[in-house]
């Protein structure tokens, strides 16, 4: 990686803290998650307004994505790409959105379904593009292909 990239990031870690340390990291921590709290608002309001099919429709298409991304993590070890992280981090991020299995029936809200969904689509993404791309053995920390 570049010196100067590095340089960036520090002083941007420089400017951040002073920045918390002015402002104080509560407020900026409450303002964020009040901005959250009401995007997810606008959001489920939406869906629930448009009715119950579309959400269904949503989770149908987020379980589906998510299913895609994991049999493409699956290719990607095959053919010795590493997935292995990626796929915790986004099966961590699909359960804390869309809840366990168990939940899959109830309804929850239809914001957390469309944000699973963004996710899963993203992911899936990504590890076609890796697949695709078909960087085997090849890793940060591995440096020559695989015997």
């Amino acid at each position: 990686m570049n010196r100067n990239t590095i340089g960036l990031v520090w002083i941007g870690g420089l400017v951040l803290a002073v920045l918390l340390t002015v402002i104080g990291p509560g407020s900026l921590g409450a303002g964020v998650a009040a901005a959250f709290d009401h995007t997810f608002d606008t959001i489920s309001l939406a869906l629930e307004q448009l009715g119950d099919p579309l959400r269904e429709m949503i989770r149908g298409f987020a379980l589906a994505a998510y299913v895609v991304f994991i049999v493409l993590c699956v290719l990607a070890r095959r053919r010795g790409i590493p997935a292995v992280g990626t796929a915790v981090v986004v099966t961590l991020g699909f359960l804390l959105l869309a809840g366990g299995p168990r939940d899959w029936s109830r309804t929850l809200q239809g914001s957390h379904w469309l944000l699973a969904l963004i996710l899963a689509l993203g992911a899936a993404l990504i590890m076609t593009r890796r697949v695709m791309r078909g960087t085997a053995g090849v890793s940060r920390w591995n440096v020559g292909p695989r015997a």
